[in-house]
């Protein structure tokens, strides 16, 4: 596995992840789909949180099983426990800061969040 370095724009929140970036997630949610969220799921144990946890800031929605945390100071999306695996965590791969989306080209993996039980259902067959 490797280790990816991520961090908000103004960098007071700054993180780790450790994984084998080779498939990424795009969401057709609300929130998602208009902050140009990419995820890549991973382990509790894969995630580390360097520095920022008191600059984070948390929003939920709908269920509020969710946890979308975001830098109150530059307002940069990082990562989320998604409602889906909410024991997992989901990192914004646009948040990493060495890792080239366009030069890797992992497999893309399209979830539609907007009809959100029905994609649920198809994920556990």
């Amino acid at each position: 596995m490797k280790t990816y370095n991520g961090s908000c724009s103004c960098s007071k929140v700054t993180f780790e992840v450790r994984t084998e970036l080779t498939r990424i997630s795009k969401c057709n949610c609300s929130i998602c789909n208009k902050k140009g969220i990419i995820h890549h799921v991973v382990d509790q144990n894969q995630f580390n949180l360097i520095s920022g946890k008191d600059n984070l800031s948390l929003y939920q929605f709908g269920t509020m099983r969710a946890k979308h945390y975001f830098c109150k100071h530059c307002g940069i999306h990082l990562f989320n426990n998604p409602r889906t695996y909410p024991e997992k965590v989901s990192v914004n791969v646009n948040c990493l800061d060495d890792f080239d989306l366009e030069k890797e080209m992992p497999k893309v993996v399209k979830f539609d969040g907007r009809n959100w039980e029905e994609a649920f259902k198809s994920l556990e067959n």
